[in-house]
């Protein structure tokens, strides 16, 4: 059973010394940062797919970069149960969408489940909880880490520590939930909110109700309940239901997407071809191009016959700049090249090289000679910016 828990292998860290030295700062700068981490975060409101409204908070630059130690120093030593689908950075057994629905692809049976409000509600305890009982951590240690992930008591969206918070946060209880339903002949999934629990046989509404009132039990735990609009019961041979996980249809034996959303996406092709001739300049096509080119990159990734051939149209139709976006272009790459060595580590400048290097990529298709010397002088002149990992490091 000890292999269906996350686990964390190393010593506890024993002091708030020690944590500093870990995590490469100064002591007063994670009081600090403890103490006014209310005030560092900039705030979004961003709609979701069902027009709901999610309130979004990006952490600020120091401490964005104290937490992305934190997930590269603590939470990335973890070793996570494969159950665990959502947010988990891991080489050698990858999770995301895809993987999770493989694992309840060719069922009979699903069960969906979303946790209400998840990050809102877990509540500071519960995070003190993973520092100070998952990871052993004495209760000054637990209770700093606390305060720099999360905001005004909760967890919030938007942190990189989040998810694995999320991922933690069952930490003492989930795995034997696992167990059961395992025993039972049932497969489990989290990914962050979204649970999902399949089966090979058809089940009974009283046995799937069971079930979902079983799984109910643990969030209400933490204080977190399942939102009832968002459940579902559905089997694999009624013609009228989605049967998808995480967007992914699993009637199959491997997930694959059905015969009408790959139609939609077929079509989306379609209509890509059609803006291409009537402007592949504008701002408006290169965002339909990038969206449409992710609807086929899940095709690929599911290794569906059309892949190869939706992909190869969406490259003889790749978005171009005209003469007035390549301007643009020059003048911005002068204005990088102007600036003096002292401010690459800034994380604006180093964005915006970065966002200038992707942009001569495009380039590059209309007119090579140009785009290739100023990326040449580009990345001469910031030879010294450091990759994406080391920034935050």
């Amino acid at each position: 059973m000890a292999k269906d828990k996350p686990y964390y292998p190393h010593a506890p860290i024993g002091s708030i010394a020690m944590l500093a030295k870990t995590l490469g700062v100064h002591p007063k700068l994670l009081a600090d940062l403890a103490g006014k981490s209310a005030d560092s975060y900039t705030h979004f409101v961003v709609e979701t797919k069902g027009g709901k409204l999610r309130n979004v908070y990006e952490p600020k630059y120091e401490l964005k970069k104290l937490q992305k130690r934190i997930n590269s120093r603590l939470f990335e030593k973890v070793q996570f149960p494969h159950y665990l689908q959502g947010g988990v950075k891991d080489e050698v057994d990858p999770r995301d969408y895809i993987e999770n629905s493989r694992m309840h692809a060719g069922s009979e049976f699903l069960i969906s489940l979303d946790i209400r409000d998840f990050y809102d509600n877990i509540p500071f305890n519960s995070v003190f909880s993973v520092f100070k009982y998952f990871f052993k951590f004495p209760d000054d240690v637990s209770d700093l880490l606390s305060r720099i992930v999360t905001r005004d008591g909760k967890v919030p969206q938007g942190a990189c520590t989040s998810s694995y918070i999320a991922n933690l946060i069952f930490f003492n209880s989930e795995y034997s939930f696992v167990s059961k339903l395992r025993a039972q002949g049932l497969v489990y999934s989290r990914l962050l909110d979204d649970v999902t629990v399949s089966a090979k046989r058809l089940l009974s509404q009283d046995e799937a109700t069971a079930q979902i009132k079983y799984l109910a039990g643990l969030f209400s735990q933490h204080g977190l309940r399942i939102k009832r609009s968002k459940t579902k019961m559905e089997r694999s041979d009624d013609l009228t239901a989605e049967y998808a996980v995480t967007g992914v249809w699993v009637g199959h034996g491997v997930p694959k997407l059905r015969r009408s959303e790959r139609d939609n996406i077929r079509h989306s092709v379609y209509i890509c071809e059609c803006e291409y001739k009537r402007d592949c300049f504008s701002e408006e096509y290169h965002a339909l191009w990038n969206k449409v080119s992710g609807q086929v990159a899940k095709l690929t990734r599911l290794e569906h016959a059309q892949a190869k051939k939706l992909r190869a149209r969406m490259r003889s139709i790749l978005p171009l700049y005209d003469s007035k976006t390549t301007a643009a272009i020059i003048r911005e790459a002068d204005r990088l090249l102007k600036r003096p060595r002292s401010t690459h580590t800034r994380v604006s400048i180093v964005d915006g090289y970065r966002k200038l290097i992707n942009r001569l990529g495009i380039l590059t298709r209309t007119n090579k000679d140009l785009a290739r010397g100023l990326r040449r002088q580009l990345k001469s002149k910031f030879s010294d910016v450091p990759s994406k990992a080391l920034m935050w490091e």
